[in-house]
This record gives C-alpha cells, structure tokens and sequence, in this order.
C-alpha cells in the first residue's frame, strides 16, 4: 500500500502538470496573419507620378494600404506641395482619398497626413475583385527641385 500512494502523487502530478497546455499543432487555425499582397520603395523621385495600379484583386475583399512618404531633399524657396492618392472600387464605386499624404517641398522631412500621422497613413478599405487599387503622387505649383520617397505596403486583411 505504501509504494501506491508515491505512484499515485507521481501520475497525479504529471496529469496537472499537462492537462492545462496544448501543443502548437493543438491551437487553433482560423487566426492568420494579414497577407502581403504588394510593397513599393521609389526613392529619389523628382517628378509626378502617374496613375500607378498596386494590385488587382481576384476577389472581393478587405485590405489595408501602408503609406509612408518624405520629402529628402527640399528647396527652401519651393512654393510647391507633393500629393499622394490612392484609389480603389468598393460596392458603391471608385474611391479616392484626395491628398492624403502632401509634403511641402521647402521643408525637408516627413509628408503631412489627413490622419494626423506624421509621415504616413493606413488605409483600410473594400476592394471589388477585377477592379485595380492604383495610386497618383501629383504636384501642386511649379517644379522646385525638391526629392522625395515614397513606400507602400498593401495588406489583404480578410
């Protein structure tokens, strides 16, 4: 009887100790990661930039679109302003976001956002499938010779 009751704590313990954990391949698989699904660097830019098409999605679906812009070389003297919009179909039709990155050629550093995020902007939105999400940079006033960088990443959230 004596030499159960030291198998008996030993089993009990080894039960507690594991009965509370999961292995890895035990949690659950519904929660992913958005996915990628395009990413840009233009550094040096000098000029406008055309409309731009991002992606094209296959299906419906929701995304969000990661913009950072600045401004790396400005001119004091600019009297001009840079500005990023992006543009995209959801079930109502084609969406733009007017301006919302602009940087002032005469002052060096970081874009302004209509979000009030210095620098950069998300943007989560529906996209419709066969309908690209493009982007323009135009600039408002006279060329200055002012350089700016533009980088982008967009996300398939769901």
């Amino acid at each position: 009887m004596y030499k159960t009751i030291p198998v008996a704590v030993l089993l009990l313990a080894i039960f507690a100790f594991t009965s509370g954990s999961k292995s890895v391949g035990a949690l659950p698989t519904g929660q992913t990661s958005p996915v990628i699904v395009a990413r840009g660097a233009l550094r040096n830019q000098t000029a406008t930039i055309p409309t731009t098409t991002v992606f094209t999605p296959k299906d419906d679906g929701l995304y969000q679109l990661t913009v950072y812009a600045d401004i790396t070389q400005s001119n004091p003297a600019s009297q001009s302003y840079w500005n990023f919009t992006p543009a995209w179909a959801d079930d109502t039709g084609v969406q733009t976001d007017n301006g919302v990155l602009w940087g002032n050629g005469a002052s060096y550093g970081p874009f302004y956002s209509s979000n009030s995020y210095l620098g950069g902007t998300m943007i989560p939105f529906e996209a419709k499938a066969g309908m690209p999400i493009t982007y323009t940079v135009t600039q408002t006033g006279p060329p200055d010779g002012s350089v700016y960088a533009l980088y982008y990443t967009l996300e398939r959230l769901e």
